[in-house]
């Protein structure tokens, strides 16, 4: 049997096209340099030097010169330790929402650990904002499953309207080769994916996070511009540690490193060329315009 949300829409049930021509929907994952899940313990982010304040003074100075507001996914374990980055964020007429407590991929916690994650967040990010209400999440590493409706199902229990942790690119650490491309109601939520074109049913990322590193700018605009004119702006994000190249170095094994450290110091460039070129949206506004458009 099928989902049926609270506005009456099918699960999986897709938007209308928004043409909105050259607009993005830019994101920010607030996590630090050292918050891989993969190599490195949670007990063990206390012992490196911080470069979270410096990345976001950057990130902040960039968007403010373009006029343009962000969606600021934070870790609460950050929001807990830099209460001040939330506050400004917000004072900024940035939107906050959530990126779980402690960055632990969803795929390998169960029901009532992920439930605390995502209370425990929301409950640091509330107390601290009270200029807007906090309906967003984001999982760390794009790790909810659409095979698992319990992850979801929390979500929509702790005031959570949208989504955005389902990848449709598969790489070796996440992704869902099969799910949507473009915004689609899931589990009473709207789903809203990073975007990735489709070339003779293979599907490559339109840029965010590593991949906005690696790739080259012109495949970047390229993929960008491709991904609008199927009528929906590309949700793209980014991690403020990017903005801070020479943060110090992590001890991962080659593959993570390589990955890591490529294209750190293209990613102010590239961020620009995304601001001059494009209207900005934040996810709040772009779930207004996908709710009006239905």
């Amino acid at each position: 049997m099928k989902y049926i949300s609270p506005g009456g829409c099918v699960e999986g049930s897709p938007f209308p096209l928004l043409n909105l021509g050259r607009t993005v929907v830019l994101t920010v994952d607030v996590e630090d340099y050292y918050m891989s899940p993969e190599s490195i313990p949670f007990e063990s982010w206390p012992s490196y030097p911080p470069a979270i304040c410096e990345g976001m003074e950057r990130c902040w100075n960039l968007l403010e010169e373009y006029g343009a507001k962000a969606t600021f996914f934070f870790v609460g374990w950050l929001a807990e330790r830099h209460p001040e980055l939330v506050i400004r964020t917000a004072e900024k007429g940035h939107e906050i929402a959530t990126h779980t407590y402690n960055h632990d991929f969803v795929s390998s916690l169960d029901a009532p650990h992920f439930g605390a994650s995502v209370r425990r967040s929301l409950e640091i990010l509330r107390s601290l904002v009270s200029t807007q209400q906090i309906v967003g999440c984001r999982a760390p590493a794009f790790s909810l499953e659409r095979s698992q409706p319990w992850q979801f199902d929390i979500l929509r229990e702790n005031g959570i309207f949208y989504d955005s942790s389902i990848n449709p690119h598969q790489t070796y650490l996440y992704g869902d080769r099969n799910a949507p491309r473009h915004p689609y109601e899931w589990r009473g939520l709207i789903e809203m994916p990073p975007a990735a074109v489709e070339i003779a049913g293979a599907r490559f990322p339109v840029g965010g996070g590593g991949t906005l590193r690696i790739l080259p700018n012109f495949y970047l605009t390229w993929a960008r511009s491709r991904y609008q004119a199927e009528g929906f702006p590309p949700v793209i994000y980014i991690h403020p540690w990017e903005f801070v190249p020479d943060h110090p170095h992590l001890d991962l094994p080659w593959k993570q490193q390589r990955i890591h450290r490529m294209g750190l110091r293209s990613v102010e460039k590239k961020v620009r060329a995304i601001l001059e070129n494009n209207k900005v949206l934040t996810m709040r506004e772009y779930c207004a315009l996908l709710r009006a458009a239905r």
